[in-house]
């Protein structure tokens, strides 16, 4: 990895504040710390398990680190004294090289006096700030304003999956890079702009595949009780004067009359459950992602992928939570959660979650969307809501584009409104 922008403000012994998201202190030690050079990882007994993590991390990696040490404040995360203590401690052991303090992470007292710490003892140290909002580095100095560097996607391109082992998750699963059913999804995405037959699919969807496919409990039946089901098909009756959804049934290769899983099943899906899951909803996740790879090359993404399954760490034969799509651009992550619903209570529940779990993967610079099948004048509120419950923003503050709700009207335009929406960003990040 070449950044000479950051040469100047490399350092051999780089201190790390850890704090719950160690996602900045891996980007910093990746831009700010010399080949040969040491990181040393301060962290308190709630974040000892995050820097154990990150250096594991770190020292797997070919970055040509020297070592990544850890450092126990203990529980004294906020007593000044302490705090300093163990600065001071460590920076009188450390005879030669430059010295880096980047204080992203850790609490507040970590931070102002880590800071008094190692200026106080070495007015020459490089500190360093990551800063979420226009995802730069700053460089922070006594006798001049901040020099800030931005941190360009191409700069430092950090994968899905470490995202998610610097936090300690992993998937039941290996998540979908490949859409299925691309085209199929394409022609879905159409007759799912519209209103009514939004609800007619549904209505099929509910009275005919749940209540043929599914048991009392509401899952999906076994391959073998779908493989009888199959021998009679599914009735189409209630979708066949709607010229919209039979030419996207036809790309599937089904008669007019009656849908059958398997001839489905053939077209590339694992197994007669798959098939169902894809009908009843899960074709949007595939569409969303063919819409983001499609985009991806001239939006710096380089990595993407849909259907995360996480472990629950305490009970692994069991999910946690699931992330329906994801991309990275360098190190900021942009989830998107996918809905058929169209009702606004719903919609709002889905966008919240996926929020929070963004916020706990990629930090404040992570961004959200949902999207669903709801009303332009539903996706307004929603938004609106969602925003005033998670920030409250003063009357006529500038819009905040962290969180984005893409409805029915967006669907067969996606990729370009996605488009937009990544350069909205971009455009704040630069103001």
């Amino acid at each position: 990895m070449s950044t000479p922008e950051f040469d100047g403000y490399k350092v051999d012994h780089l201190f790390l504040l850890i704090g719950e998201n160690p996602l900045p202190n891996y980007v910093a030690a990746n831009l700010l710390l010399n080949k040969g050079g040491t990181a040393y990882l301060i962290h308190t007994t709630d974040t000892e398990k995050s820097a154990k993590r990150l250096q594991k991390i770190l020292k797997s990696e070919l970055n040509g680190f020297k070592d990544v040490e850890l450092r126990s404040l203990g529980d004294y995360e906020s007593d000044a004294f302490h705090i300093q203590k163990k600065i001071r401690e460590e920076l009188e052991k450390i005879k030669s090289g430059k010295i880096g303090l980047n204080y992203t992470g850790g609490t507040k007292a970590m931070a102002v006096h880590g800071y008094k710490a190692a200026f106080a003892n070495r007015s020459d140290t490089i500190f360093s700030y990551l800063d979420p909002r226009r995802l730069e580095m700053c460089i922070d100095r006594e006798d001049r304003e901040r020099q800030c560097l931005k941190v360009k996607p191409e700069i430092l391109p950090v994968k899905l999956v470490k995202v998610f082992q610097i936090h300690g998750w992993s998937w039941n699963s290996d998540p979908v890079d490949v859409p299925e059913l691309p085209e199929t999804a394409k022609a879905f995405a159409v007759f799912h702009s519209e209103g009514e037959l939004v609800k007619l699919w549904r209505k099929w969807c509910n009275e005919v595949l749940r209540e043929k496919t599914r048991n009392n409990k509401g899952r999906w039946l076994t391959e073998k009780q779908l493989t009888n089901v199959d021998v009679e098909g599914l009735s189409l009756e209630l979708l066949k004067s709607q010229t919209k959804i039979q030419k996207a049934l036809m790309l599937l290769d089904l008669p007019a009359e009656t849908l059958f899983l398997n001839t489905i099943k053939q077209k590339g899906l694992r197994n007669l459950e798959k098939v169902c899951e894809w009908l009843d909803g899960e074709w949007l996740e595939h569409y969303v992602l063919q819409q983001v790879q499609a985009i991806s090359k001239q939006n710096h993404i380089h990595d993407s992928a849909a259907s995360f399954w996480i472990k629950n760490p305490n009970n692994p034969s069991k999910t946690k939570f699931q992330f329906d799509v994801a991309f990275m651009r360098g190190y900021q992550l942009f989830a998107i959660s996918c809905t058929t619903i169209d009702r606004k209570s719903d919609c709002k529940q889905k966008l919240f979650e996926a929020y929070i779990r963004a916020q706990q993967l990629g930090g404040s610079e992570a961004r959200v969307a949902l999207v669903c099948c709801a009303s332009s004048e539903d996706i307004e509120e929603l938004r609106t809501e969602i925003t005033n419950v998670l920030k409250a923003e003063p009357e006529n503050e500038r819009k905040d584009y962290k969180i984005q709700v893409f409805g029915r009207e967006h669907l067969t335009n996606l990729s370009q409104e996605i488009a937009d929406w990544i350069a909205q960003n971009d455009w704040e990040s630069s103001k």
